[in-house]
């Protein structure tokens, strides 16, 4: 856990060494990171990697890469236009992409798993737990 200040407003001290409180009060016990000073309930701050969207992620933005260094040496090399890379057959040429498959394939399957791994890794992201001050501060 980072450094953080207490949120009790009486305290606001830097923790940088928070305590780990149990809190049997409550049913089922709780536990979580404290302030030592005054045992108010702190920010937990966690991370998780979302593997699933960083593999979708990654593996369409290989793809969309792969199709626009594809598109780029075609109009260089080859002096083709956009409509005939995209829509165009391959049969034949150097870069052949399989059967009956077109450029334009390629690319909605590139951006429809780079976009489906943005949205996996934005809604799957962890929230930050909330303030509840479940203990009292003592009078200074």
């Amino acid at each position: 856990m980072r450094a953080t200040i207490c949120p009790n407003p009486k305290c606001h001290r830097k923790v940088e060494d928070p305590i780990l409180l149990n809190n049997f009060s409550t049913a089922p016990p709780e536990r979580y990171p404290a302030c030592p000073n005054c045992f108010s309930k702190l920010k937990a701050y966690t991370t998780r990697v979302n593997l699933a969207g960083l593999f979708l992620t990654a593996f369409g933005s290989a793809i969309l890469a792969w199709i626009g260094w594809l598109i780029w040496h075609d109009v260089t090399v080859w002096g083709k236009d956009i409509a005939l890379i995209f829509f165009g057959s391959r049969t034949g040429e150097p870069i052949c992409l399989g059967i009956g498959m077109k450029v334009i394939y390629y690319f909605l399957i590139g951006l429809t798993l780079f976009i489906l791994g943005l949205v996996i890794s934005f809604l799957r992201r962890e929230k930050f737990f909330e303030l509840r001050f479940s203990a009292k501060a003592p009078e200074m």
